[in-house]
Order: C-alpha cells, then sequence, then structure tokens
C-alpha cells in the first residue's frame, strides 16, 4: 500500500477525533480549524497516491466528515459544555415566574398604596404588584389572584372574609358605570326650552 494512502486514512482519523474533541474543549474553534486541515491534508495525501485513491480518499473524507458531525450534535447536547451553551427546554416566561407561583391565593397586605402599582407583603417577604385598577390603600390586607407574565395580581380582602372573586371582578368590569356628572349634563340638555 502506498504510505500516502496511510498517511491519508491516520489525518482521516485524527481529524474525526479532532471534531469530538472540539465538542468538549471549548478553544474557539481552533481545534475544528485543525480537523479541517487534517481532512484537506488527508485528500492532498489521496490524490499524491494517484487520481483514484485520491478521489476515494475525497469521499471519504466527506462521508467521514458527515457522520461525525452528526454524531457529535447527537452527543454535544449532553456535554457539560453543551447544557450550558444550549437554552433550557422550559419555557422562559414560566422560569421567571416559577418562583412566586406559590403566591397565588395566599392572603397580605399592602405595604404602599396600590395605584394601580405598588408594594405588597405576603409571609414577610415584600413583592410589586398590581391591582385590577382600584386603588388598595396602603396597610389595606389583600389577596393574590393570579401571575400573569412577571407581575402579581391582587385584590382587596374584606375583613369580614368576603372579597371578590376573579369572576365577580370580571362581571364588574363589563358593567358600564355613568358618573353623577353626566346624569347632571343630561338632565339639563332636557330641561332646555326648544328655540324653535
Amino acid at each position: 500500500m502506498d504510505p500516502n494512502v496511510i498517511w491519508a486514512i491516520i489525518l482521516i482519523a485524527l481529524g474525526s477525533a479532532l471534531i469530538i474533541l472540539e465538542l468538549f474543549i471549548p478553544s474557539g474553534g481552533l481545534i475544528g480549524v485543525a480537523s479541517v486541515g487534517c481532512f484537506i491534508g488527508a485528500t492532498y495525501l489521496g490524490y499524491q497516491a494517484g487520481q483514484t485513491a485520491g478521489l476515494v480518499i475525497l469521499c471519504s473524507s466527506v462521508v467521514v466528515i458527515g457522520v461525525m458531525i452528526y454524531l457529535a450534535l447527537k452527543i454535544w447536547p449532553h456535554t457539560p459544555l453543551g447544557r450550558n451553551a444550549l437554552p433550557p427546554e422550559e419555557d422562559p416566561s414560566r422560569a421567571v415566574t416559577r418562583h412566586i407561583e406559590h403566591l397565588v391565593g395566599l392572603r397580605g397586605v399592602s405595604t404602599s398604596t396600590l395605584m394601580p402599582n405598588g408594594r405588597i407583603e405576603v409571609d414577610g417577604k415584600a413583592y410589586d404588584a398590581v391591582s385590577q385598577g382600584t386603588i388598595i390603600e396602603e396597610g389595606t390586607p389583600i389577596e393574590v389572584l393570579s401571575i400573569e407574565s412577571n407581575r402579581i395580581l391582587v385584590t382587596r380582602v374584606d375583613p369580614g372574609g368576603s372579597y371578590p372573586t376573579v369572576n365577580d371582578t370580571a362581571a364588574s368590569d363589563n358593567e358600564v358605570m355613568y358618573s353623577s356628572f353626566e346624569d347632571d349634563l343630561e338632565q339639563s340638555l332636557g330641561d332646555e326650552p326648544d328655540e324653535n
């Protein structure tokens, strides 16, 4: 066997090993460049041995590179480097709210006036919260209704124990409330005499 072919086979094996090594050692791509150099050198040595040997080495290099990259992509996500580099499979919005989801249904007290944003305290910890569009005075008992994105939605709790639920507040939002100013305006317009 031609020594050039033997060296070409050694370079293909070395290039394959370097592809795998690139996955485990962060080198900024230097190991990958060395791997590509091995495959180019193997192809050059193959063509030095003859046209047929060069074509066989070139085809072998292409197949080996494809297989090694496929295997590397299958292995890499399970390596420590791959787990750190790839984003988690968890929904990012869930990751933001996971540490506060336990607050839903708990009661606390407002530590500032919620207009509708403000501060609350639940279980001795302070949080930013949002009311349902109503003003909640400082020191008022509250209950956490839900966590939406990274907002804690709260409602006022009556000391007697009755407090509005999410359904009650949704129903009241659908009702149109008019101020007494509008009623007065309608009455004054209705009292004006016709000029005709």
